[in-house]
């Protein structure tokens, strides 16, 4: 067995079971190649990518299963807008890490700052007013860090390693004992028979030609 089967084997998340690809791992993999280029920095094209954002000071906002929601109603509105694919995701108490295939990889600060934007507008009036005072800076609402960290998927291994480390992020935390179990994650679109919160890509339609 190759090194993309034997990460998501190691963990054992759900007995076993893998996370499904749609159609045979090097031919969608090799379809990402000649699409993105890079220079330095710019890549163009189709492209996937890890992406990680904090809320500022790794404050626990979304502990609060409100905030938590609208989060992530905000998340699946901005990605629909903008075309993106989600493909794998998890929302920690702190933190999120996101899977996302894009048409166009130039526009992902795009997408980024209009994500964090608009839900630190919709989560306003629901942080309380102890974390809110954590959160002011300058009279303005402040919710997530001014960066994000973001890997280019670049081959199936990686691809594996970073959904088994998205879907094991709530087990590692202690939060659950097996990642299903976590509602905020794609870990039940990817590895039982039930859907999440979220609308997931798993048959990589941000590949095909519109």
């Amino acid at each position: 067995m190759g090194g993309f089967g034997r990460e998501i084997e190691m963990v054992g998340l759900v007995r076993g079971r893998r996370p499904h690809l749609p159609l045979d791992s090097k031919s969608q993999f090799s379809k990402l190649r000649p699409m993105v280029t890079r220079k330095r920095f710019p890549l163009k094209g189709k492209a996937m990518a890890f992406i990680t954002t904090t809320v500022h000071e790794w404050l626990p906002v979304f502990a609060d299963k409100e905030c938590a929601l609208a989060v992530l109603d905000q998340l699946q509105e901005t990605l629909s807008h903008y075309k993106v694919s989600l493909t794998a995701y998890i929302l920690m108490p702190s933190h999120i890490h996101l899977l996302l295939g894009f048409q166009k990889i130039e526009e992902m600060s795009l997408v980024m700052k209009t994500f964090k934007r608009m839900s630190t507008r919709r989560l306003k009036p629901l942080v309380s007013a102890k974390l809110a005072a954590k959160f002011n800076y300058g009279g303005s609402l402040r919710l997530w860090q001014p960066r994000f960290d973001d890997v280019i998927i670049w081959s199936e291994e990686q691809f594996r390693i970073k959904i088994d480390y998205i879907h094991n992020n709530p087990v590692k935390a202690g939060l659950v004992q097996t990642a299903t179990d976590y509602a905020y994650s794609s870990a039940a679109d990817w590895l039982s028979d039930d859907k999440g919160l979220m609308q997931v890509d798993k048959e990589w339609r941000w590949l095909k030609d519109n």
